[in-house]
Formats: structure tokens, C-alpha cells, sequence
């Protein structure tokens, strides 16, 4: 069954708008945050093991830079048209929405983890750092529809093009 234009058109829309929504609210969230950890740092301090902090900055670490190479990795040129070729148009459209969505949430785990960093240390900067990493993260990965809208033509073209058998040459 062919996918029709208007449809892939109307499934980019959807997956574009959820995959801008959940990002946003992963930013709202650091901001929330963030805003907490500003005016409540000192009060919501409980103290803590400094090794423990020490390992969620490595993990903080290893997570934003992880989220780069997962971008990276899932969004290559031959990974993406391969899903094209095998799962359709969309396909594609719910790979880049997945992995949008997974990076928006990578963010929000930076996040939370910057505010258990606050909460043992009691100093608002931490949390302003780790928040900055969180909000590199998402800004990075934002969905760009302009973006999906090219890809989606790239990878259709080389689709409806194989569809027509060659007319010279041809051997049945």
C-alpha cells in the first residue's frame, strides 16, 4: 500500500509537534528546576556521601556526551535511508520521533540528577551547571521540521525512482 503524500505530510505534522512538546517539556522541566534549586538550595540540603556526587557528575558527563553520540549514531545518512527501504516513510518519521524523544529524556535525567547533586551539596551552582548541560542537550536535539521535510524528500526520491523498471536494457 503506497503512502500518499498528504498522509506522510500529516504524520510528520503529529510526530513533529509530539516530538517538539515532549522536548519542551524536558526544558521546562531543568527550568523548574533550576528556579528550586535558586531559592531553595540551602533548605532542601541533606548532606551525602562527596563520592556519590562525584559519580553523578561522571554520570552527567557520560550522559550529555552519550546523547551526542546517540544523535549521531542514529541519525546517519545510510542508517536512515535503510529504514526508509525497509519500514516505509513511516518508519523513518517514528525513528526520529523515537529517538528524539529519547535524547529529550536523556536532558531530563541530567536534570533530575543536577537537583540530587543540589539536595546533597546544598550549593545552587551545581545544579546551574548541570542544568546548562541539560539545556545543551535538549537545544541540540531539537526537531527541526525543515529538517525531517528534506530528509523525507532525499529518502523518496531514490524510493519512487526504483519503482519504474529501467526502459533500456531491460532483461525479464
Amino acid at each position: 500500500m503506497a503512502e500518499t503524500s498528504e498522509n506522510i505530510q500529516s504524520e510528520l505534522a503529529r510526530r513533529h509537534r509530539t516530538a517538539a512538546i515532549i522536548l519542551g517539556a524536558m526544558l521546562c522541566l531543568t527550568l523548574v528546576l533550576i528556579a528550586i534549586a535558586y531559592f531553595k538550595a540551602e533548605q532542601l540540603a541533606r548532606g551525602g556521601d562527596p563520592q556519590l556526587a562525584m559519580a553523578l557528575w561522571i554520570t552527567i558527563l557520560i550522559f550529555g556526551l552519550g546523547s551526542f553520540v546517540l544523535r549521531r549514531a542514529r541519525f546517519q545518512s545510510m542508517r536512515l535511508k535503510d529504514i526508509a527501504a525497509l519500514r516505509g516513510l513511516s518508519g523513518l518519521l517514528a525513528s526520529l520521533q523515537g529517538t528524539t524523544i529519547q535524547i529529550a529524556f536523556i536532558g531530563g535525567a541530567i536534570a533530575l540528577m543536577g537537583f540530587v547533586v543540589t539536595i546533597m551539596t546544598g550549593h545552587y551552582g551545581d545544579m546551574l551547571r548541570a542544568g546548562g548541560v541539560a539545556a545543551i542537550v535538549l537545544l541540540s536535539a531539537y526537531p527541526q521540521r525543515s529538517a525531517w521535510q528534506r530528509l523525507l524528500k532525499i529518502v523518496e526520491e531514490p524510493i519512487n525512482a526504483s519503482d519504474d523498471p529501467p526502459t533500456e536494457g531491460y532483461v525479464a
